[in-house]
């Protein structure tokens, strides 16, 4: 369309990566994981499979609805029992293997892979996308440069990264419904809905 007033600042991140790395770290205490289900509609159930069996995690692809939740924590609990360590899919009305392969392949057409930070955890390779130069018309770190952007870090009396890797629980930071809430979030747990301190904070 020959567009001159439209343009991208890409922050998009890829799960698979960001797990890994956090799978890496000698302090994880975690004994499975439930994958998005809305990003594995597109990307498919296959690029969680090298954790599962690189690090011994069970892991299910869930729904978002409170049947799907339950299905999917009796599904790991079950492989933790039986001491398997696959990738199943509970999403089944959504998700398929080998996800949207036409999406994907339009997905790098237009991006590709690069390093990206994340709020809590920092620098992770590979776990972000950007614009590929081709398209750097639309790219507004291309027409606008930009050169210090950072991973905000969150004050030191923040465990977001702790939380993140299982080590501690939101009840374990000081600030922690004190001074952290929905309404004034400090660290990454809170500030997404999704979060573990939002949620804790919302349901426990």
């Amino acid at each position: 369309m020959n567009l001159k007033n439209w343009f991208l600042f890409s922050a998009h991140k890829l799960i698979p990566p960001a797990i890994m790395f956090l799978a890496n770290s000698p302090e994880l205490r975690i004994n499975g994981l439930m994958c998005p289900g809305h990003v594995s509609t597109i990307i498919g159930s296959v690029p969680y499979e090298p954790i599962a069996k690189q690090f011994k995690i069970p892991c299910v692809i869930t729904g978002f609805e409170p049947v799907d939740m339950l299905e999917g924590i009796y599904m790991l609990l079950k492989q933790y029992i039986e001491k398997r360590y696959e990738v199943e899919i509970q999403y089944k009305r959504v998700v398929q293997k080998n996800g949207n392969i036409k999406a994907v392949n339009l997905m790098y057409d237009v991006f590709e892979i690069t390093d990206s930070g994340w709020r809590g955890i920092g620098q992770i390779p590979e776990s972000g996308l950007k614009i590929r130069t081709e398209f750097n018309r639309f790219d507004i770190e291309y027409v606008i440069p930009i050169y210090d952007i950072q991973t905000s870090k969150e004050p030191k009396e923040c465990i977001c990264g702790e939380i993140l890797k299982g080590t501690k629980l939101p009840y374990d930071c000081k600030l922690f419904r004190k001074i952290c809430s929905p309404e004034n979030p400090i660290g990454a747990c809170m500030v997404s809905s999704e979060g573990t301190c939002s949620a804790y904070y919302k349901y426990l």
